[in-house]
This record gives C-alpha cells, structure tokens and sequence, in this order.
C-alpha cells in the first residue's frame, strides 16, 4: 500500500510540474502591468478609405518586466457618456518579442461588428452609428507570452539614416519617414521589414505605421530602404501634429520571429520549435512515469497470496508407563 501510494504522489507531483511550465510561460492576463505598460494611446473615427466611420484606438506599449516576451494582447473597449459600453475587441502589438525596456506601438479598430448590444446606447450597436457616442476608450493587456529567445542584435539604422518630412515639406502631403536598414552581423536576415511609432509634440504616441516585406532575405553587409506613413490620412496627422518618431526593425523566419529597434537594441527570434519540444519530452515523461506507476500497480495486484504458514506440530506424547 505505501508502494503504491508513493507511486501515486510522484506521478501528481509530475503532471503538477507540467502545468507549472505551461503558466509560466502563457500568462492569461497583465492588467496589472508587471510585464506590459500601456505607455500613451489616442482615439478618433477613421476617415481612411479602408475602415472609414471605424473607431481606431493607436497607442504605445513598453515591456517593464524583466523577461523577453512575444504575442502581446491588448483589449479595448469603448464608452458611451454614462459609462455604458459600447463596443471591445482585441488586436495584438506590432512586435515579435521584446527585450525589457523595449518598445512597441498597436493600432486597435473598432470594427461594425465590434458593437455591443445594449438598449442603453444611442444609436445601433451593430454599425457604426455608435462611434459618434463614445465619449471614453480604455485600453488594457489581456495576455502575455514569456519565451526565452536569443536574440539577433545586428539589424540597426545607422545615426542619421533617417528623416521625418512634415506634410509642407513633402509632395504626398502627409507626415512621411524614410531611412534604411543595415544588416550588421554575419548571417542572412530574412523577412525585414519595420514598424514605425510617430509622436507628437508631448510624446504621446499618435498614429503607426508597419512596412511590406522590404527584403526577404538581408544579406550580411547589406542595406534596404524604407518608407513610412501613418495608417490614417492626412487630416488626422496634421490633428496630432506629428514632431518625432521611433523604428522598431523586425525580422522573421519560418515558425520564430525576430525584432530589433532602430541604434542599438535588438530583440530576437521565438524559437517555437525548442519551446515544443521540451513541451513534447515533459509529455511523454508524464505518460511513461504514469504507465509505469500503473504496471507496478497491477503487477502487486496480481502476486498470489502465500499459503498461511504450517500450524506447529504437536509434542509428542510419552508412551505409557506400566504399573508394576
């Protein structure tokens, strides 16, 4: 009985340590901001002809947590005058994974179908004539993956490789920033391209914009130009009054990506396939150790029970006595 109860006790501790390794990893929320910071966001109604009438909330996030971290979710949710809820949904940052300190922006939009139904709400909760009675957006992180990636430090814009034009000074009349980015190290970079964070004149973050595919394959020593304007047209650039910028350089191959802002600092590739397979050895850990437990278990079970020992033999009895 202690045999198999002790079986037992490690093959619970086992599946315990699994599931450890799994929330430590995949962290279901962050509102309290130990690994994720919203820094700044501002909100409007798109006139682009893509999501014209959308309620777009772009804004700026930073990893204030000690560890690198990769598929960060933001939640937004929009509010009527009294408080009421109009309208959430979600999107995910424009990162990879980001080093402690980093930064990245996100671009969250309130799509027609993103509208809540709710009798208390001016206008149709199923099509944008709600936008026009938000009067408060919040935005929250909803989830966080930890990963331990390495990282690739070598994608970097040189000093002074790049330059913001304001829309008096460029013929598209829109806010526009071009630069290159230069492959420093020794190995191809594959899948560049670059997210760009624009600001106005009190830092708050503003508009954002990410690049196509400038190079699928960066060889090292090379260099590739881009080009960036914000999502959303001109007359909410000049609303904000654009004055600074940031680069965020990401990269990315097949099943990892890999990140790295503009100067100096890097962030790097997930790798999911080592992360898989430490998840795909602990699994099959716990199955042996379980099968094991149980074919022990089963074996005890089957022992025949030893015949009850001998009863002790009589003594012998003297033999009679004659009389005399």
């Amino acid at each position: 009985m202690k045999k198999t109860l002790t079986f037992l006790i490690l093959t619970i501790l086992m599946l315990s340590a699994f599931a450890v390794i799994f929330a430590q990893n995949v962290k279901a929320s962050d509102t309290s901001g130990t690994e994720v910071k919203v820094l700044s966001y501002t909100w409007y109604t798109s006139t682009s002809s893509v999501n014209a009438g959308d309620l777009i909330a772009v804004g700026e996030i930073q990893n204030v947590g000690t560890k690198t971290i990769s598929n960060v979710t933001l939640t937004g949710n929009a509010f009527g005058l009294n408080g009421e809820a109009l309208a959430t949904t979600q999107a995910q940052a424009f990162v990879y994974d980001m080093l402690p300190g980093q930064k990245a922006p996100f671009y969250i939009d309130f799509s027609q179908s993103n509208g809540i139904q709710n009798p208390q709400a001016s206008g149709s909760s199923t099509t944008t004539s709600w936008v026009t009675s938000v009067s408060d957006v919040s935005v929250t992180v909803a989830s966080v993956t930890d990963t331990s990636a390495t990282q690739y430090l070598q994608l970097q814009i040189p000093k002074g490789a790049s330059m913001l034009y304001p829309p008096s000074e460029y013929p598209s009349n829109e806010y526009t920033l071009t630069g290159y980015i230069q492959n420093n190290g020794t190995k191809p970079a594959e899948n560049v391209f670059a997210v760009v964070t624009f600001y106005n004149s009190t830092g708050a973050a503003v508009a954002m914009n990410f690049t196509s595919i400038l190079s699928s394959s960066l060889a090292p020593g090379a260099e590739v130009s881009f080009f960036a304007t914000p999502v959303d047209p001109t007359d909410t650039d000049l609303l904000f009054n654009i004055t600074s910028y940031a680069v965020l350089i990401d990269s990315y191959t097949p099943g990892s990506g890999s990140t790295s802002t503009s100067g100096s600092q890097t962030s790097s590739p997930i790798n999911s396939t080592t992360q898989f397979t430490l998840y795909v050895v602990v699994i099959v850990v716990v199955i042996v150790a379980v099968i094991v437990a149980l074919m022990l278990l089963r074996k005890r079970q089957k022992l025949p029970t030893p015949p009850p020992p001998p009863p002790p033999a009589s003594p012998e009895m003297p033999p009679p006595q004659e009389t005399p």
